[in-house]
């Protein structure tokens, strides 16, 4: 009987390298991604462009953070109008992730609709099969679009509130700095006042000082010094009141600088509440609109299911009596 070793070698050789070569083909069809489980939209595209804006809109407002609290490296214009590009530009970076979010969520309603709901009636639903692989790909590619967003809300608001932080510190600080001034500019005229009335010449010494007042009143009568007594007690009083008006409305003005700030801040806050007021009205309306759609469209099916039925019975109880005739 002749050897088979070699000729028993060469098919397990042979049997190896198909074996081998079907297990890379589909290890290469395993890495190639199936159209069934692609989303041909530019979602996570614009969701990373918004994310770079983002990050380096962070980046800026950090950086301009020491700056922006010094009160001598960047003036009150350069302050404001910093404040005014962060503000318009976060209001555009809202306005972008709220149209992806409306975008997604109508993007999940049809997914829903069309892959993750039976749409027909009970009856043919019996007869079709579920692609739960399918099924499963877009609920976890729903919770992941979800959650990017969510991820983009919370790393603007996280800037947002930052920088109102940064804003109201130098809201305080400027309102601290005005009453300072404002104070003064009180105390400053009365200086000035005083500086006026010393038309004599400088004294050097207390002892000069007091032969000068000795004889000033030695000049003086009784009812002079009485007269100029009452004189100074008055003017004294008249100024004090002058004085004690000045600081009353130094406050007012204080105060009403620090209610138009706030009322500024308080307007502009409502004005974003009605934005989004007016963007989730218009996202019910669209809401009623579909759902009416939806409902129209669940009568009509349950209005052919119970046609269906009804002729359905009367085909069988034809049958029936036929059958039962027959019989």
């Amino acid at each position: 009987m002749s050897d088979l070793t070699p000729l028993f070698k060469k098919y397990v050789t042979v049997f190896s390298e198909d074996e081998k070569r079907s297990i890379d083909r589909r290890a290469q069809d395993n890495r190639k991604p199936s159209k069934k489980y692609m989303v041909n939209d530019t979602f996570v595209k614009e969701c990373s462009e918004l994310l770079r804006h983002i990050l380096e809109l962070q980046k800026v407002v950090f950086s301009l953070k020491p700056q922006y609290e010094s009160d001598s490296e960047l003036s009150e214009r350069e302050k404001d109008d910093f404040d005014t590009e962060v503000r318009l530009l976060i209001q555009q970076y809202f306005g972008k992730l709220k149209f992806l979010g409306r975008y997604e969520k109508k993007r999940q309603q049809i997914v829903k609709d069309q892959f993750l709901t039976n749409s027909d009636s009970e009856l043919f639903s019996l007869f079709k099969s579920r692609d739960e692989q399918f099924e499963l790909f877009h609920l976890t590619n729903n919770k992941h679009r979800d959650g990017v967003l969510q991820s983009l809300n919370m790393l603007l608001s996280s800037i947002f509130s930052s920088i109102s932080r940064m804003q109201q510190q130098r809201l305080s600080r400027k309102k601290e700095l005005e009453s300072i001034d404002f104070n003064a500019q009180l105390y400053a005229p009365i200086h000035n006042m005083v500086g006026s009335v010393s038309q004599s010449p400088p004294i050097e010494t207390t002892q000069q000082e007091v032969e000068q007042y000795k004889q000033t009143v030695s000049q003086l009568s009784q009812q002079q010094l009485q007269i100029l007594e009452t004189e100074h007690e008055e003017l004294l009083n008249l100024k004090t009141q002058e004085l004690e008006s000045a600081e009353n409305l130094g406050r007012t003005m204080v105060q009403i600088s620090s209610l138009q700030n706030e009322i500024a801040t308080h307007l502009q806050s409502q004005t974003q509440n009605i934005f989004t007021l007016l963007d989730n009205h218009d996202d019910v309306e669209l809401d009623i609109q579909k759902g009416n759609r939806q409902l129209k469209k669940a009568q009509r099916r349950s209005g052919k299911s119970a046609k269906l039925i009804v002729y359905l019975s009367v085909i069988f109880g034809v049958l029936i009596l036929f059958l039962d005739f027959i019989n």
